[in-house]
């Protein structure tokens, strides 16, 4: 499908209707398309993402409707590390890393234009529920055919993880429109619960395994927790908060995550890709009424954040406590700096505004999208 026009929309939402309401357990849908039309409402968990709030403040008319063919779906994932075996993941080989970011390729091919999609859905004032549509249009498509789903390598588990952080962000940023097809939202709803239940059994396997401790653990973290909240799946929050609070354990008194201190040359790098889903997390806590997440292990993520800061105005000390001088390549970019958005829009954190002004919008594919959009301060 090249487009969604306005007409064949308007058909798509009165079907839509017509099956007893958008959303799963969410307030009934009008009963004529409406861009003013209430936003649903959900009594179960609470997403981090005030899309509302994001359109009110930052959003604009959208002049862009067009829902392009999605991708075609890919069900196995077969990926192998881009990293020398024995260099504790550090140093890449030339012709693992062509052959993994091919594979790679594969599966963000999808999930980064849908990021994009659905930030244009949150970016619409007045909203414009086509393109919430489009989102659901693809998430359909690779739902029916049972995406990511099979032949799962050590290294496809971590790219699964990824990518269902990816895509539960996406339809959180959508799941209010009261003009979703209710089917297609079922079909939605249901394959990213079988994929939530694949990671948590991924992580719990194999705890030997540095995978199961380290950022990686982190990022299946929130993707499970961003997927139990667009299913109000209470288990899985629970579950993924448990290792929430052991990664807030493992940050030493001095910011140090000993597990990515030992990537050596890659320390700061994968100390700064561990703030990421850690921050998200810890706002989704926050949104759904927990104890104060920033708070645990005496501040843990603050002192993190603190650490990471230090070393990219300085890398000299991670040098010294890695024992190689510190490759930043791929670092210094906007979606391995997202996480400045949500913590400097907590704390005000002055130390973050020279790379905010330098690398934004501050996108993070894997973390929700534009965090610029969703929780940009103008006081940058």
């Amino acid at each position: 499908m090249s487009r969604i026009d306005r007409r064949a929309f308007v058909a798509l939402s009165m079907a839509a209707i017509s099956m007893a309401g958008g959303c799963r357990r969410a307030s009934a849908a009008p009963s004529a398309y409406d861009p003013t039309a209430p936003d649903l409402q959900f009594p179960g968990l609470v997403s981090p993402f005030d899309v509302a709030m994001a359109r009110s403040l930052r959003g604009e008319p959208a002049t862009d409707l067009d829902c392009d063919r999605a991708p075609e779906p890919v069900t196995v994932l077969d990926h192998e590390s881009k990293y020398k075996p024995g260099t504790n993941s550090s140093v890449e080989d030339a012709d693992r890393e062509d052959d993994y970011q091919e594979k790679l390729k594969e599966v963000s091919g999808f999930y980064n234009p849908l990021t994009r999609i659905s930030d244009r859905y949150v970016r619409s004032n007045p909203r414009a529920s086509e393109i919430a549509q489009c989102v659901l249009h693809w998430l359909a498509g690779w739902a029916e055919a049972g995406a990511l789903e099979k032949g799962v390598t050590e290294q496809g588990r971590m790219v699964q993880a990824w990518a269902l952080a990816s895509l539960a962000g996406s339809y959180l940023k959508i799941r209010t429109d009261p003009y979703l097809s209710a089917s297609a939202n079922r079909e939605v709803l249901d394959w990213l619960g079988r994929l939530n239940a694949l990671v948590i059994a991924n992580f719990e396997d194999r705890q030997d395994k540095k995978s199961r401790s380290n950022n990686h653990r982190y990022w299946a973290n929130w993707a499970v927790c961003a997927t139990a909240i667009a299913r109000d799946d209470k288990d899985a929050f629970a579950w993924a908060k448990a290792g929430f609070e052991r990664a807030c354990a493992q940050v030493q008194p001095d910011g140090v995550l000993p597990l990515e201190m030992e990537r050596r040359r890659k320390a700061l790098h994968y100390h700064n890709f561990a703030l990421g889903p850690l921050v998200l997390h810890a706002e989704a806590l926050i949104a759904n009424g927990q104890a104060d997440p920033y708070d645990l292990n005496d501040g843990a993520i603050k002192r993190l954040a603190g650490f990471v800061v230090h070393g990219l105005r300085d890398p000299a000390i991670f040098a010294q406590r890695a024992g190689e001088k510190q490759d930043l390549d791929g670092t210094l970019k906007e979606t391995q700096l997202a996480w400045m958005e949500p913590y400097y829009a907590r704390f005000k954190d002055d130390r973050l505004t020279p790379w905010m002004k330098d690398y934004r919008p501050l996108v993070g594919h894997r973390l929700g999208g534009d965090l610029t959009l969703l929780f940009g301060a103008d006081s940058v």
